[in-house]
């Protein structure tokens, strides 16, 4: 059940976005903030797309020793 919700969730904001693209460059033209949806939503794209981008886990990482 929880992967629907973030499938649901995912195509909310996706929607969103686009809409937010069209009012800035249709409805009333504001080149910045059309750039600026447009970069989220390339890279919110890219990173769903490209696997290797996703974090595997969270490590809390290493704190060097005292020599």
């Amino acid at each position: 059940m929880s992967k629907l919700w973030q499938i649901v969730c995912n195509i909310v904001l996706y929607g969103f976005l686009l809409w937010l693209l069209y009012d800035s460059t249709i409805a009333a033209w504001d080149p910045w903030f059309a750039f600026v949806v447009a970069f989220v939503l390339v890279l919110a794209l890219v990173i769903s797309f490209v696997p290797t981008l996703h974090a595997r886990a969270v490590a809390p990482g290493e704190y060097p020793y005292d020599d």
